[in-house]
């Protein structure tokens, strides 16, 4: 599974990238990303547009917030997280979950 973070959502969406063309897996949204679309959504048309983009893939429902909520999915559905945070990248490294980026036009290991 393909787990998508706030941040990868909103950079695909502003650069006009389908992430299922570069995946063959299933693509999963937790519901705490979904929530943070939603609050920056009256500052970012990229935010409102990726939270109708984003009712394509499947949604994984989620206790915590924020990146907590991205690494609660990735350790209940397993998989790959795309993100461009930094932090988030070193956290799930930490924790042993595989994440990429996505830059450029394409996803990246």
């Amino acid at each position: 599974m393909i787990i998508l973070d706030t941040n990868a959502i909103i950079y695909a969406v502003k650069q006009k990238i389908s992430i299922e063309r570069f995946v063959d897996e299933e693509i999963g949204v937790p519901s705490s990303v979904i929530e943070e679309l939603s609050e920056l959504k009256m500052d970012d048309s990229n935010a409102r547009i990726g939270i109708d983009w984003v009712k394509k893939y499947r949604i994984l429902k989620v206790q915590k917030k924020g990146d907590e909520g991205v690494i609660e999915a990735a350790t209940r559905y397993g998989g790959t997280v795309i993100t461009n945070d930094a932090a988030l990248r070193k956290n799930l490294k930490d924790k042993n979950i595989r994440s990429t980026t996505i830059s450029k036009g394409k996803i990246r290991t």
